[in-house]
């Protein structure tokens, strides 16, 4: 009994299609985001991703004239997602996961130099949509995490499947 459901699992692992997804879009204390994320549809709905991206955040108007400003961040994530049902145009999702960060802010006011880097570990709680029959599969997805929320956007590209 144990063997037949340790070889139907084998059988799923071995099914698993694999995808890759560049993604554009907005944080609302980061501002500009872009990156990728890479993919698993493991087994049922569940998909496991791991992602990152690159903020750029807006300076201007940040300090006075005179004032540099250099800031910087950028984060790394692994999440496991529930897709509600592959089979329609609209096919909304949910998920969960652990997310590493890091930021930078520069601050230079007549020569004399000020900085701080911020970095450590968080939760991502995420939602969104995927629209899987139209061609290259758009999505548009929400993630939540310490005080702040990331709006990104992208297109899933298959690598392979087994």
């Amino acid at each position: 009994m144990l063997c037949a459901a340790v070889a139907a699992g084998a059988g799923e692992a071995a099914a698993q299609q694999w995808y890759a997804t560049p993604e554009a879009g907005w944080s609302d204390l980061r501002g500009i985001a872009v990156g990728g994320r890479v993919g698993a549809k493991v087994v049922g709905g569940l998909d496991l991703v791991g992602q990152g991206l690159v903020f750029f955040p807006d300076e201007s108007g940040v300090g006075d004239p005179g004032v540099a400003v250099d800031r910087s961040a950028w984060q790394l994530s692994t999440n496991a997602m529930y897709v509600f049902d592959r089979s329609r145009v609209l096919s909304p999702y949910v998920g969960a996961g652990v997310r590493y960060g890091a930021s930078d802010l520069t601050v230079v006011v007549d020569g004399l130099r000020a900085s701080r880097e911020q970095s450590g570990f968080g939760m991502n709680f995420l939602g969104g949509v995927r629209f899987p029959r139209i061609p290259a599969a758009p999505f548009v997805e929400v993630r939540f995490g310490d005080d702040t929320w990331t709006l990104t956007g992208g297109v899933l590209v298959g690598l392979l499947s087994g």
